[in-house]
């Protein structure tokens, strides 16, 4: 099980501070130790499946709520209209208006409502930002509006990254797994033998493995006079290409390094955490001896030529790269008839440098703070992640369940080899690095990410990027 680092900033942050910093970012994208319980108990017989929810009765006075959430594809959109009106049949004083941005502008958009003080009851947040939510006074603490059943039906590393100083500020939605696809035709065309299909974390290719195999890969298929395929597809996530987002992918390549077992004050240790205790040092963590060895395996990707140098949009799933990073999303996907690729394919684990490092970065809906009607927004929340409501999601959109009891009502994770080792992922995965500041991190790293990927030193850029993220994290400190 991956280590739960339990972060209670010690320190005020204003909420000011907190929105200048996410603000001045340009934004793009204690609790598992000890468990967290509700302490809500219901107060009247709710008219319709409200979840876990165990709040007071609603209210019958007019209200309306307003949600802002991402623009999904048409038939997940469908699903959720749907929902809405059979809550609002339940509940017909109550109006449900919504607003769906793209979701590059979730965090951005975000940001802008809460600084102009009128912003909607819901909105979609990151459990990567959940630090920032408490101290900027953001989110509103949910934990004592639902049972403790549904409370820790959420595994126990999701739960500690959407809490901060004790505290539940939001209710993941999904969560993220990344898994290294395999193109079957074009292994089977060089005659090489594809990654391991395990269903635990052990037996995938180490970072050696994997760039040696993708060299050979090329090689082939070059020889083969296949001149047009890669070895390794772009990345896909945030707006492709190399520093595109480091929360879900390559911080992979720096934080495997790490060692949860180490010596707390070891550079083994702080490579896997990627800060300080504290939230707010980040030298000693992200430009350690481990963390370059890791940058340079990732840069050795681009240096090879093993991966293009920018976005190229549906390269795998064209069939034009041997491997990719995704998540479940492409498994669920590519068993839905008339969806397939047009190839045999296949998942490993992501390659493993000192562990198999997985990051549990989750959209998660926030209930704002100043939302003149807690209860009701709590209830359609939570309406919204009961298990029908779930089930269709998941179903659709294809993403990782993000409680255990959904999991274990679909089939697919006790006998399918994909989704049982997306779920060994998921329960040995980390949050990232938990700080009020995360939004200065996250966009600092990308460019040096980027950078890197481009040539640049990693034994230089490491350092001169943590020295700046310890400055933009200062402006937190009182």
């Amino acid at each position: 099980m991956a280590v739960q680092k339990d972060l209670e900033n010690q320190g005020k942050v204003s909420r000011r501070t907190v929105l200048a910093g996410m603000a001045g970012a340009a934004l793009t994208g204690a609790i598992a130790s000890r468990g967290l319980v509700g302490s809500a108990s219901a107060q009247g017989s709710y008219k319709l499946d409200l979840g876990g929810y165990a709040g007071p009765e609603l209210t019958s006075e007019p209200v309306t709520l307003r949600f802002m959430r991402q623009d999904f594809t048409p038939d997940v959109n469908a699903l959720l209209e749907a929902a809405y009106a059979e809550f609002k049949a339940a509940y017909p004083n109550i109006s449900i208006v919504e607003e769906k941005v793209p979701y590059g502008d979730l965090q951005k958009k975000l940001l802008v409502y809460i600084a102009s003080g009128d912003a909607p009851d819901i909105m979609m947040g990151r459990t990567d930002f959940t630090d920032a939510y408490h101290a900027g006074n953001v989110a509103l603490p949910v934990q004592d509006y639902f049972s403790a059943d549904y409370i820790n039906d959420i595994p126990a590393n999701l739960r500690a990254a959407a809490s901060s100083g004790g505290n539940l500020y939001s209710v993941p939605w999904e969560t993220s797994v990344m898994m290294l696809y395999f193109n079957r035709d074009l292994f089977e065309k060089v005659k090489m033998q594809t990654p391991p299909e395990v269903t635990g974390l052990d037996g995938g290719w180490t970072d050696e493995e994997l760039v040696a195999n993708l060299v050979e890969m090329n090689a082939k298929l070059k020889e083969a006079g296949d001149n047009q395929s890669w070895a390794l597809a772009a990345a896909g996530q945030g707006n492709g290409g190399p520093g595109a987002n480091y929360s879900q992918l390559e911080s992979i390549w720096i934080r495997s390094q790490g060692d949860p077992n180490a010596a707390k004050d070891s550079a083994a240790y702080k490579t896997l955490m990627g800060i300080s205790d504290d939230g707010f040092t980040v030298s000693g963590h992200i430009d350690t001896p481990e963390a370059i060895k890791g940058m340079q395996f990732y840069q050795s990707l681009f240096a090879k030529g093993l991966t293009p140098l920018g976005p190229v949009p549906n390269q795998y799933p064209g069939g034009l790269a041997a491997t990719y990073f995704g998540g479940l999303n492409f498994t669920n996907r590519f068993r839905v008839p008339g969806k397939e690729p047009p190839f045999k394919w296949g998942v490993s684990l992501p390659p493993k440098g000192n562990i198999v490092f997985n990051g549990n970065g989750s959209d998660a809906p926030l209930v704002w703070s100043k939302s003149q009607h807690p209860a009701e927004a709590v209830a359609l929340l939570s309406y919204l992640c009961n298990d029908k409501n779930r089930l269709a999601f998941h179903k659709t959109w294809g993403s990782m369940p993000s409680r255990t009891s959904l999991r274990e009502q679909m089939s697919v994770f006790a006998t399918e080899q994909p989704f049982k080792m997306a779920q060994a992922l998921s329960d040995a995965s980390y949050s990232v690095p938990r700080s009020p500041g995360y939004f200065d991190y996250f966009n600092a790293m990308n460019p040096a990410v980027k950078d890197i990927a481009l040539g640049a030193d990693p034994a230089k850029v490491l350092p001169d990027t943590a020295a700046k993220i310890d400055r933009l994290l200062a402006k937190y400190r009182r």
